[in-house]
């Protein structure tokens, strides 16, 4: 597995600088939403963008889905036709694919909501299973995110439901770990999976107290909480992941500090957590 710096934990506007800093804090690969990814290469070449990333030995691990799914259909269309632009350059910069998150609450009825993902998402699978790519989507677990609204899909297997109802060669999971913790899910859980079923993980971790007063931002660098990390990732060893593991921590204190101290903060947390499962 390869430890990633997600921009949610630290961030720099500039690919280079962000590259640079990852690297630095022992970070081998790198995640952001994929347009920005795009924006770099179409701003400078495809042979840059590879040769930096070499050079400080840190890679592209991902890139969020840009496509606005979630309004209306004209924004959504609008998405849609720039995307292909967006996935020459995640194929061509080693990626797995894409991944989004989608809400725990549908607006309308939860039927609405299902018929609306399934066909737009639908759309969007297509276009990146056409570059060879893949879709990963992530469930938002904490109850307190479903105090209002419609539940809609909030845990592991109504997620993978709803990616075989969208296409289950190409859709899988993002899979993150605090996410997994709130749902109550187990070890035995990811055991199920199939390694072609988790398209992007992301690692973080949870205060003590009642998992279901949990609030979804407020998480903890990994290793500082409650969450069984290390049995996480066995578990994603066993089943077979091998990508980018991103540390994505909401925290008001990493924002506070800077994202240099923040990112070596996370640096030192991510690697230890992952050398305590020996991934």
């Amino acid at each position: 597995m390869i430890p990633c710096l997600n921009p949610a934990t630290a961030w720099i506007p500039d690919p280079e600088a962000y590259i640079a800093l990852a690297a630095k804090c022992g970070f081998k690969a790198v995640d952001a939403e994929a347009d920005h990814w795009t924006a770099w290469v179409q701003r400078t070449s495809l042979e840059h963008v590879k040769a930096f990333c070499a050079q400080h030995g840190c890679v592209i691990g991902h890139g969020g889905m840009p496509v606005n799914f979630r309004e209306d259909e004209a924004a959504f269309e609008v998405g849609l036709a720039k995307l292909p632009d967006s996935c020459l350059v995640m194929r061509a910069l080693g990626t797995r694919g894409m991944a989004t998150w989608i809400a725990p609450t549908a607006v309308g009825s939860a039927s609405e909501c299902r018929e609306m993902h399934v066909g737009r998402l639908k759309k969007v699978a297509a276009i990146l299973k056409d570059h060879g790519l893949r879709l990963g989507l992530e469930f938002v677990a904490p109850k307190t995110a479903r105090a209002k609204g419609v539940p809609f899909v909030y845990d592991m297997q109504g997620m993978l439901e709803l990616c075989a109802e969208i296409d289950p060669d190409t859709c899988g999971l993002l899979l993150d770990s605090y996410h997994w913790y709130c749902a109550h899910a187990t070890v035995g859980d990811i055991l199920e999976l199939r390694p072609e079923q988790i398209v992007h993980v992301h690692i973080n971790d949870a205060y003590p107290g009642p998992i279901d007063e949990l609030l979804d931002l407020k998480r903890l660098l990994p290793g500082d909480g409650v969450i069984d990390l290390v049995a996480f990732l066995h578990a994603l060893r066993t089943v077979g992941y091998d990508g980018p593991v991103s540390v994505e921590t909401f925290d008001e204190e990493l924002k506070t500090i800077g994202p240099e101290e923040a990112a070596q903060r996370a640096g030192r947390a991510l690697l230890g957590v992952m050398g305590k499962a020996g991934v």
